[in-house]
């Protein structure tokens, strides 16, 4: 797998280098700038033949020119690079400077110095993931090519264990998983990390009026409110029960958390799928409660999800369609 290093300190670049090697990486690639950096990744060409495949770019924040946070901005707004994960490496660890990386689409970061088993293993872990994502897509890509029937779709979707076989995001298990490791990360880079959980509106009304298959259609287009909404790498979406679904959102706080589920509340009603039984609307309405905090050790994953829970029973009994935030205090 080949890593991208790019940073304007030939030193750095090399003790880097030395230290992916003693760890087994041996296909590594230097940049000196950003600009390089583009060269490399083939964003200038006007063919991807001359692009080489990279798998992971590690990038100082500081570099002459095109700054780190710029050229993460620019490399994930161009389709042939998006997919790239990127760890910003750093010698400022502020939550502000850490949340300005992630907005740019970083999905993790590395404080300076560099320490040689803490980038082992967070080149390690990022590069399995990457792997599995890639094998996803690869699969999707041949369902898709080899034009299978929508009844064995569905089936070789469900066997991927960790994905929600209707809308195809991620299910409760993998959800469960997840949020135990964001929410460590969190607490130990004392990062802020905001959970919603949103509820569809009267959906029972809903599946009695128009029927299952409708009520099925209507969670997918749901799911894909979301993913329209919601689109940082950093960012994490599940289904989380029947009507019900989760996302945790890595370095936001909780004005900016509501914000967003503002956003999904208005886009889901923007849709304007129709439910004549509702008690709320004509249209098809969602509450959503959220809970955001800096983690402390105190705070548990059951310990958000019980508040979030609480904010979405607040969204529903102050009339639903609405949503509810909580902030909570490590105590």
């Amino acid at each position: 797998m080949a890593i991208l290093i790019i940073d304007d300190v030939q030193v750095t670049r090399k003790i880097i280098s030395s230290f992916l090697k003693d760890g087994g990486y041996t296909d590594i690639i230097q940049a000196e700038s950003a600009e390089n950096a583009f060269h490399i990744l083939g964003l200038y060409a006007e063919s991807d033949g001359s692009r080489p495949s990279i798998d992971l770019i590690l990038m100082d924040i500081v570099l002459q020119g095109v700054d780190g946070i710029e050229a993460c901005r620019l490399i994930k707004n161009d389709q042939r690079s998006a997919h790239i994960p990127i760890v910003i490496i750093t010698a400022y660890t502020s939550s502000e400077h850490i949340e300005t990386a992630f907005k740019a689409g970083a999905i993790d970061f590395l404080p300076k110095p560099i320490n040689k088993l803490e980038l082992h293993a967070r080149v390690r872990s990022i590069l399995h993931f990457k792997s599995e994502v890639d094998r996803l897509r690869e699969r999707e890509k041949n369902l898709v090519e080899t034009t299978l029937k929508l009844e064995r779709a569905n089936v070789l979707l469900e066997r991927l264990s960790n994905s929600d076989g209707l809308t195809g995001i991620p299910n409760r298990r993998y959800f469960d998983y997840m949020f135990k490791k964001l929410l460590a990360s969190g607490i130990r880079l004392a990062i802020p990390i905001s959970l919603l959980l949103m509820d569809i509106d009267n959906f029972k009304l809903y599946n009695d009026t128009y029927g299952h298959l409708a009520g099925d259609d209507c969670l997918k287009l749901i799911s894909g409110a979301i993913h329209d909404t919601i689109k940082r790498e950093s960012d994490f979406i599940a289904r989380y029960g029947g009507e019900e679904f989760v996302i945790v959102l890595f370095g936001v706080e909780a004005k900016t958390a509501a914000d967003l589920a503002e956003n999904i509340r208005e886009h889901i009603f923007g849709l304007k799928i129709s439910h004549s039984t509702s008690s709320v609307s004509d249209w098809v309405t969602v509450s959503i409660g959220v809970v955001s905090c800096i983690p402390e050790p105190s705070v548990s994953p059951e310990k958000m999800i019980d508040r979030a829970d609480k904010a979405l029973y607040a969204a529903k009994s102050h009339g639903k369609n609405q949503v509810v935030r909580f902030e909570l205090a490590g105590d």
